[in-house]
């Protein structure tokens, strides 16, 4: 409101609306309220006003005041689509479409609506609605680049890496200086394993703005993945400087500093981001996580306590603990926190690896301890005697052994991954190349047998929580001579398997190098974990094997000459 004496600009509206577009939100909506008090009806200022408390975070109040803009102007697109955005902001999404679709019916040819009709179907988990939404408004405008963004974005959603990059190159085509879609690129590109493009795409953005958190986190994550750990601590730095009181800023360079074995500075800044926010899991996991790795077990019990006093049901917390308390000794109340975590959340894998360790410890072993890791019952494996498509099983491994040495994400010892003297890919099954179309359909059939034959009714917990929708995730493995994979477990997955392409003459001739190894791990002397071997599966050129993806696993080194060439895979839920 004004003060009393001062002067009401001669055009207030046009005043406000100035205003308003330059940011200047707290003196727009003084005009904007001062108007409806001498009008309280006026749909271009009820409208305006309306919008502004969005930009404000005052949804409801929004809501208000554009839902009494309508009813004045029921046949107002423009208001329309602004109270979709109110309620879509609201989360109330089948409000939002409605008031989208009305538009429409008043305009079919609005390609701003059947854009934000499109948002709200993405919002609402309807891919092919808000797809058909999507390539409407790019019909109506083609050279709507925001229409191309959110096309390009719900196909990476879905996975269509490939289809996404397209649509965030035609959008930049039309708008070179678009922020958001060279972000949107930059993404899509790291997770097809284009680092260089990704680095190239979020300069081009950093470009346009140098100050952006979200760039510069990125380009880190991105420099990261390249073994470029200094330059990615230095992005981390400069969002810190914009940032200082980002408890995630300082909680990812501390991760990144703990990579390099600064210890002391890592802790530093994950106790610099627990100051911020003292509630921070994330920021006292890591921290935890370190004093683990020193082997002050502790201090990590003290920790992860800290965190399931914040939250009690996290079964992450529950594992953490368990697997310190097991260190020093404390085996029963090991077990149950173990046990704690997967009364939470019975699909965990981390809980079933590290209970099943436990209870082997006991001296009477229950047979829950045996059926846990029932290794002769649980590992599959299926030789192929044929592919589809395919004149034999050899000709088919030659081309997707090909297709594997050839593809743009095969890397060399990706930084962070348990690979030693061997390259890896990204994401593959999101190929659409024949050899992998085919792959997928043998191991998704392969998969539902081992469901129906091996867990289907097993009486751990485990299988009987199984997700009836899960998709494939998988990355191809060349390991060179000398090349083993440490033993690790994959907790995002259900089941997961490894398919052999190529197996060196060494490999084939040996009992025991190169062989698939399930191994049990054990505290040893000065806190180092001994492993011992339980099951052994050696690979061979066509054989598909699958397993629990709680079972501790890894590889032997070989000699000799020649690749060792497999596609793991992971089965996740959706």
């Amino acid at each position: 409101m004004f003060a009393p004496g001062s002067k009401v600009p001669l055009d207030p509206l046009s005043m406000a609306l100035a205003l308003h577009q330059s940011g200047q939100l707290a003196e727009a909506g003084k005009i904007y309220e001062h108007i409806l008090q001498q009008d309280s009806k006026n749909p271009k200022v009820l409208n305006s006003f309306g919008v502004l408390k969005q930009q404000q975070g005052e949804t409801e109040a929004a809501i208000a005041l554009i839902s009494e803009a309508v009813r004045i102007e029921p046949n107002n697109i423009g208001f329309l689509n602004n109270l979709g955005n109110a309620y879509r902001a609201g989360s109330r999404l089948d409000e939002a479409i409605d008031c989208y679709q009305k538009a429409l019916k008043l305009d079919g040819f609005s390609a701003a609506s059947y854009l934000n009709l499109g948002i709200s179907f993405v919002e609402k988990a309807m891919p092919a609605e808000a797809g058909n939404a999507f390539e409407r408004a790019i019909a109506l405008e083609p050279n709507y680049f925001q229409a191309y963004l959110a096309l390009g974005d719900l196909l990476q959603l879905q996975g269509k890496l490939a289809e996404a990059i397209a649509a965030y190159r035609q959008a930049l085509s039309i708008q070179p200086k678009f922020f958001e879609a060279w972000l949107s690129l930059g993404m899509a590109l790291y997770r097809q394993g284009d680092l260089t493009g990704s680095q190239q795409a979020y300069q081009a953005a950093l470009e346009i703005d140098p100050y952006s958190t979200k760039g510069l986190s990125n380009m880190a994550a991105t420099l990261y993945e390249q073994g470029r750990i200094d330059a990615a601590i230095a992005c981390y730095r400069a969002v810190i400087d914009l940032e200082p009181t980002s408890a995630e800023a300082h909680i990812n360079l501390g991760l990144m500093l703990n990579q390099k074995d600064e210890e002391k500075e890592a802790i530093a800044s994950f106790e610099r981001a627990i100051a911020i926010e003292p509630q921070s899991v994330k920021a006292l996991a890591s921290l935890a996580e370190i004093e683990s790795q020193q082997y002050r077990w502790s201090d990590a019990i003290n920790i992860y306590r800290r965190i399931l006093d914040i939250d009690p049901n996290s079964a992450d917390a529950h594992v953490s603990l368990g697997v310190a308390l097991r260190q020093t000794g404390d085996l029963e109340e090991a077990i149950a926190a173990l046990e704690r975590a997967r009364q939470i959340q019975p699909e965990n894998v981390k809980a079933y690896a590290h209970l099943g360790l436990a209870l082997q410890e006991r001296s009477e072993l229950s047979p829950e301890a045996a059926s846990i890791f029932n290794y002769p019952e649980l590992v599959a494996k299926f030789p192929l005697s044929e592919v589809e498509g395919w004149e034999s099983v050899s000709a088919y491994n030659a081309d997707l052994k090909h297709y594997i040495y050839n593809h743009p994400t095969l890397l060399p010892n990706r930084f962070g991954k348990p690979l030693h003297n061997g390259r890896q890919t990204y994401e593959i099954f999101e190929d659409s190349a024949p050899v992998m179309a085919a792959l997928r359909r043998i191991i998704q059939g392969k998969l539902e047998e081992y469901f129906q034959t091996r867990t289907q009714n097993s009486n751990i917990p485990y299988f009987q929580n199984r997700s009836s929708a899960w998709k494939l995730s998988g990355w191809a493995v060349v390991l060179e001579p000398q090349g083993f994979q440490g033993a690790h477990i994959h907790p995002e997955s259900f089941c997961s398997g490894v398919y052999y392409i190529s197996i060196p003459d060494s490999v084939a001739a040996s009992e025991d190098r190169g062989n698939l190894k399930f191994v049990e791990l054990f505290p040893g002397e000065e806190d180092e974990p001994a492993e011992v071997e339980k099951y052994i599966v050696k690979p061979e050129e066509g054989l598909l094997v699958v397993f629990p993806s709680y079972f501790w696993h890894g590889t032997v080194p070989f000699e000799g000459e020649g690749d060792r060439i497999c596609i793991s895979f992971n089965t996740i839920a959706v």
